[in-house]
């Protein structure tokens, strides 16, 4: 299918290409200087890419520039850059004020002595600033990020440019009368044929046609299905058809109008069965129906079904996996995204309450088994449905054991700059326990060789996926095997000629209730509470904290060292309520699934998994609730003593460490995090035999989604864009 490149806005940067006159300490206006040799950035003549002027970083130094009011969308950042040498440059975006959603550390190598173009990408969800930074990072910033390219030769740049880009403006909806009944989509080469429908009202003589963006559709006179199709130049690759139940026949078919909206109503013979189809010139089609009480949409052809979660981790459907089921009810959580055979298409559909019933049909064997039908409750509300449509639009990665503790180019490359999510199972390759991971997770891919420590995993790791220019590379640790399949897809806006699965719920929805839906901020950070100054080095582990005092000097004892040992209580009681929430949480869930237990006896298997999995939990937190708080403020308070006493550098806490407790604390925020992803999943992945499980699964989902907003930093989340050295 030809694909139109997306729309991009004009340059947001202030003198991208260095063309104003520098200040007399040669410094580019607009432009803030960032390193341990800032004074040398300059601008200079010497070899511009483009005009007359370009700037000269030495290494180790970046320049930076802060946009305010940027609106939401999907960022470009390029620069051209010419380097002294073979070395990455790093190319940083963030919104400062919610970098958790809108962050990207970029790592890109370029070649010695040849100008070079870069790129890097960031969506904003919402209008704020928007802060680049571009060149050679400290020491300091690399420890923070995870990040280990250093720039250690000087470089030129020119010509940058930070852009906003958009899907191109889409005509009207259009809509033809095929003055004949159809069972199928005509050929659309042939819509010359057709009559063109331009009136506010109209009642069709044969079959209506319709093209919405990149859809185009009919009603069949079979069974009143709407047939729908993604447009590929003069022909068309058939999507779905979206059939009511029960289906009418030789139905009637009118135009209708309302606000800026136009739609097909679509009625039975004796009008007592009806829907409208509105359309938008989004090629979103919004469903409401009149005594029908569902759809079914056929003939799906999904590799693949997500329900996406923002928060957390979404919940992918493999049908390969389900080999007994015929049909699978799902949570109703408002909104699914469907992996269409192909990768070239995503089926995106959103209803209007989690009161409605949703369900997957599958069918085939082996490697054709699919999802091959969506069912959507209509007897309270309506939905809406839309595709989108471009070339390599998803991927699928079978992982080989082999890869462990290597580093594997794979055949992928993005179609387009977005946020790309990798998803897989992960595990130790041991049987589930409580300490170790066991989930799908679902990884936003870094675009630089990342290092953290025990957020998905335990200890320290390298990132699983990472962009190194466009190539794409997995791996894979010896704490987390290799096994499965992995997914490449991406949900928010992009820089392409579509929109969004994100979007499409927004248009189907509206922003509010989407916004709910998403609850993007989830993904911000526990805010910690001190009485301490606000400086980094009191915002640090409690690891952290007692190397630094058993450094500090003696002069500093009495001051920065009662602040240390006052931050290390602190800290241990800002941790311990967190653990009192999750705490709270498994007691609730218990609560909840007992009395669901005695309302539904029949269900006992599957509440009895989940049962286990709660008082497990519950288990865990006797030994760190053994020290009460008391007694770590106590021994803080023995530190202060002994730091006002002392005499010399350096201090030892001796038998008034706190660290295990500390520690102790840390692990578990991270290990039941990872359980109430894993209660979650094994609820929404094995209630599908069931409508009242299917409700079940819904509780969970609603309640784990609330329990792990704001975590801890060691708490794994769907960001990239911290890791604590």
């Amino acid at each position: 299918m030809a694909v139109q490149a997306a729309l991009a806005q004009e340059n947001l940067l202030t003198n991208p290409s260095f063309e104003a006159s520098a200040r007399e300490d040669g410094t580019p206006p607009n432009w803030e200087r960032i390193g341990p040799n800032a004074a040398r950035i300059t601008v200079t003549d010497k070899e511009a890419h483009e005009g007359r002027q370009c700037v000269s970083i030495p290494a180790q130094c970046a320049i930076e520039q802060r946009i305010e009011n940027a609106p939401a969308g999907a960022y470009v950042l390029r620069c051209w850059v010419k380097s002294e040498s073979d070395q990455p440059i790093t190319l940083f975006l963030e919104d400062p004020d919610r970098p958790w959603e809108a962050f990207s550390c970029a790592e890109i190598q370029a070649p010695k002595n040849q100008w070079t173009q870069l790129q890097a990408f960031c969506v904003l969800d919402q209008k704020g600033p928007l802060t680049v930074m571009m060149g050679g990072t400290s020491e300091q910033f690399r420890l923070y990020h995870g990040v280990a390219g250093e720039m250690t030769s000087p470089i030129l740049m020119d010509a940058c440019e930070l852009l906003r880009e958009e899907p191109a403006a889409s005509a009207p909806v259009a809509v033809w009368d095929a003055r004949k009944e159809l069972s199928a989509m005509p050929d659309w080469s042939a819509k010359g044929e057709w009559s063109p429908v331009n009136s506010q009202s109209y009642s069709f003589t044969g079959a209506p046609v319709f093209q919405a963006r990149q859809l185009a559709g009919t009603v069949r006179d079979t069974d009143a299905g709407l047939v729908i199709c993604a447009l590929a130049g003069q022909f068309l690759k058939s999507r779905t058809v979206l059939v009511p139940s029960p289906p009418f026949t030789h139905p009637k078919c009118t135009l209708v109008h309302a606000s800026d909206r136009t739609g097909i109503h679509v009625a039975s013979q004796d009008g007592e069965h009806s829907y409208t189809a509105w359309l938008t010139p989004k090629g979103l089609l919004s469903m409401e129906a009149s005594h029908v009480p569902g759809f079914q949409a056929q003939g799906c052809e999904l590799r693949y079904g997500l329900l996406p979660s923002l928060v957390g981790s979404d919940i992918c459907y493999d049908p390969k996996r389900l080999l007994d089921a015929k049909q699978i009810d799902l949570p109703s959580t408002q909104w699914f995204v469907g992996l269409v055979d192909g990768h070239d298409s995503m089926l995106v559909a959103a209803w209007d309450t989690d009161s409605q019933a949703v369900s997957l049909g599958l069918a085939g064997e082996g490697e054709n088994r699919m999802i091959d039908s969506l069912s959507l409750a209509t007897d309270k509300a309506g939905f809406s449905i839309s595709f989108v449509e471009h070339p390599g639009l998803w991927h699928r990665e079978p992982l080989k054991e082999d890869w462990l503790e290597d580093y594997a180019p794979l055949a992928w490359e993005p179609p387009f700059p977005a946020r790309w999510m990798g998803e897989f199972f992960v595990t130790t390759g041991k049987k589930p326990y409580f300490g170790e991971p066991y989930m799908q997770y679902s990884f936003p891919i870094a675009n630089a060789k990342t290092r953290m420590w025990g957020v998905w995993f335990e200890d320290w790791n390298h990132y699983p996926f990472y962009f190194q220019g466009k190539q794409l590379i997995a791996h894979f640790e010896k704490g987390f095997v290799p096994k499965g399949d992995a997914l490449v897809y991406f949900l928010e806006p992009a820089a392409a000629d579509l929109y969004s699965p994100c979007e499409i719920l927004q248009q189907a929805l509206g922003r509010e209730k989407a916004a709910a839906l998403l609850d993007l901020d989830a993904n911000g950070l526990r805010k910690l509470t001190y009485s301490t100054p606000a400086e980094f080095m009191y915002d640090r582990p409690v690891c952290a904290t007692t190397t630094h005092l058993k450094g500090i000097r003696q002069n500093e004892k009495g001051t920065v060292g009662v602040n240390l040992a006052t931050h290390l209580y602190e800290f241990i009681r800002e941790i311990r309520g967190r653990l009192d929430q999750y705490v709270a949480f498994f007691n609730q869930m218990q609560g909840y699934l007992d009395g669901e237990e005695k309302a539904h006896p029949e269900l006992h298997p599957y509440i009895s998994e989940l049962q286990g999995m709660v008082s497990e939990a519950k288990s865990k937190s006797a030994e760190i609730y053994g020290t009460p708080l008391s007694a770590v403020e106590a021994k803080t308070e023995g530190m202060k003593k002994l730091l006002l006493a002392g005499k010399g550098d350096g201090f030892d806490c001796g038998n008034l460490d706190v660290r295990d407790t500390a520690g102790d604390q840390d692990d578990l925020c991270r290990h039941y995090n990872r359980l109430v992803l894993r209660l979650w999943q094994t609820a929404a992945l094995e209630c599908g035999d069931s409508p009242d499980k299917a409700l079940i699964a819904r509780h969970i989902w609603d309640q784990s989604r609330m329990i792990l907003r704001r975590p801890v930093r060691w708490e794994p989340r769907r960001t990239l864009y911290f890791f604590e050295p």
